[in-house]
């Protein structure tokens, strides 16, 4: 096909496709929520990046972390940022990305004496995780003491506060709540692992439309675009 004539197609689809819903949930540093319900943040200029170069019409839309997490959250042809990928996950949805890649991290105060090296070095510790994310399912498959909150920021407001020991976060995610609250970093006390992230849309989505937001996170990674979520 020519250029001129490809072109054209991925106008024509631009302007007649409906909108697609793009799910995002609050999360400092990423996706800001503004008191009128705009969402900015670097999640938001990634998106609007990723409807620009995949030729995809997003139309971004809020909800409440534990309602994204969800399956019954989606409507066909909607899509969700951001997942892990697990085995009982991966039938449900159609995948796109990653569009992040961070590693599991435990933080403590500045002021930490303890030495943490393996997870049994936390044992009898209190652990402040984010709801239902990997990290909290880290915990409970060791049998650690996982203190759910609601988002980063509230984790790490505990941990300054000495309401828990510890943060165990993502360290993309911790980087970016941080950055954005000009809080102190801090103190990393040892990794576990990496968490991948990816846009998951709900099973009955077009594969093609799937396939042009999977080449679009690719064209952004390949353009260094996405070097800030973790993925050089």
């Amino acid at each position: 096909m020519r250029p001129t004539a490809l072109l054209a197609l991925l106008l024509s689809f631009t302007a007649t496709a409906e909108a697609t819903d793009m799910l995002v949930y609050p999360n400092a540093g990423i996706f800001e929520i503004s008191t009128d319900g705009r969402i900015g943040g670097p999640g938001a200029v990634m998106l609007e990046r990723l409807r620009e170069v995949s030729g995809v019409p997003l139309k971004p839309r809020v909800v409440p972390f534990a309602r994204a997490l969800h399956p019954e959250s989606l409507q066909p042809g909607a899509c969700l940022i951001a997942l892990t990928r697990t085995p009982d996950r991966e039938a449900r949805y159609r995948w796109a990305g990653p569009w992040s890649s961070s590693v599991i991290t435990l933080y403590g105060r500045s002021d930490e004496t303890r030495q943490v090296k393996r997870p049994e070095d936390m044992r009898g510790a209190r652990i402040a995780a984010l709801r239902a994310a990997p990290t909290a399912a880290w915990l409970k498959e060791r049998g650690l003491d996982g203190y759910e909150v609601n988002d980063v920021a509230a984790g790490l407001r505990m941990l300054q506060a000495g309401r828990v020991d510890y943060w165990l976060g993502n360290d993309m995610v911790t980087r970016l709540a941080l950055k954005a609250s000009g809080e102190a970093t801090p103190r990393v006390l040892y990794s576990f692992g990496r968490i991948d992230l990816y846009a998951a849309c709900h099973a009955q989505t077009s594969a093609a439309l799937v396939e042009r937001l999977h080449a679009g996170l690719a064209q952004l990674r390949a353009n260094g675009e996405l070097a800030e979520f973790g993925l050089p």
